[in-house]
């Protein structure tokens, strides 16, 4: 019966560690899972967090815009025409249309030729016919004007015309003979 007496039931001590989780292996777990933890979150905040995010404009609207036309002033100033026996003055402007991309180097030529210009226009205007000064889209003195324009400012490096068009945006009639 001493055999029996050494296989009594186990105490308190031994019960918990037959049937219960082993605490030890969870504990190891637990610090290497924190331990990564740590590390992870010290290489992030070294590493600075993410970088800026620079959007780049597109290319294509650029060059698009680019091409837009806009215009720009190349006389304004008044004229004589005497054809129809009596004087009459014209106050006018004229504009012409380039590219957007192009509109330094136009405004550049026309003022270096602003004299010449003025010149050939008035001499438009002088030999005007009384019909083409009341023309309603003044499509004869346009054309006129542009070839005279287009002329002078010759063509870019592409080989196109640097004015697109020209627009005569007044041309006010005024008696001067009173």
């Amino acid at each position: 019966m001493a055999d029996d007496d050494a296989k009594t039931p186990e105490g308190p001590e031994e019960e918990g560690k037959k049937g219960g989780l082993p605490l030890v292996p969870i504990i190891i777990v637990a610090a290497v899972m924190l331990i990564e933890a740590v590390v992870i979150a010290g290489v992030f905040l070294m590493a600075g967090g993410p970088s800026e995010v620079k959007a780049e404009g597109n290319l294509e609207d650029e060059l698009a815009q680019l091409e837009q036309p806009v215009t720009v002033l190349v006389v304004a100033d008044k004229f004589q025409n005497t054809k129809s026996g009596q004087n009459f003055l014209y106050d006018t402007e004229i504009y012409a249309t380039v590219k957007s991309g192009q509109k330094d180097h136009a405004e550049g030529m026309i003022e270096a030729r602003r004299a010449e210009v003025l010149s050939e226009v008035m001499v438009i205007f002088r030999r005007a016919e009384p019909a083409h000064l009341h023309e309603p889209a003044l499509s004869t003195l346009t054309r006129q004007v542009r070839e005279v324009l287009q002329r002078k400012f010759g063509t870019t490096e592409d080989g196109e015309n640097l004015l697109q068009d020209v627009i005569i945006g007044k041309c006010t009639e005024f008696a001067s003979d009173y």
